[in-house]
C-alpha cells in the first residue's frame, strides 16, 4: 500500500504575512512600499513557517560580532510577528 504524500496548499493571503525581502543596502521604505503597489517581490508565510523559521534561529548561533547583530534583528522580527500578528505566546518573552 503506498503512502500519500500531502501536498503543502499555498499560503492564503487572508491567514498569511508577507515578508518582503531586502535585495539592496540602500532599499528603505520607499522603495519597500513602492515594490509592494506594485506587487512586486516578497512572500507570504503562514503560521506554521514563522513558528518554524523562529524555532531555527532560536537554536542558532551566531560565530561574529556582524552575524549576531543580523541574528539578533531576526529573532526579534520574527518573535514580533508571531506575537502580534498570529497571537502565539513565547515561553520566556514578554511582550
Amino acid at each position: 500500500m503506498a503512502k500519500k504524500k500531502k501536498k503543502k496548499k499555498k499560503a492564503d493571503k487572508q491567514n498569511a504575512i508577507k515578508i518582503i525581502l531586502s535585495t539592496d543596502k540602500e532599499s528603505d521604505e520607499e522603495n519597500m512600499d513602492e515594490e509592494d503597489e506594485e506587487g512586486e517581490g516578497g512572500i507570504y508565510l503562514e503560521k506554521d513557517d514563522v513558528l518554524l523559521i523562529y524555532n531555527a534561529l532560536k537554536n542558532y548561533k551566531p560565530g561574529t560580532d556582524d552575524e549576531e547583530m543580523t541574528y539578533e534583528t531576526l529573532r526579534e522580527q520574527f518573535e514580533e510577528i508571531l506575537i502580534v500578528d498570529y497571537k502565539v505566546k513565547l515561553p520566556g518573552v514578554r511582550w
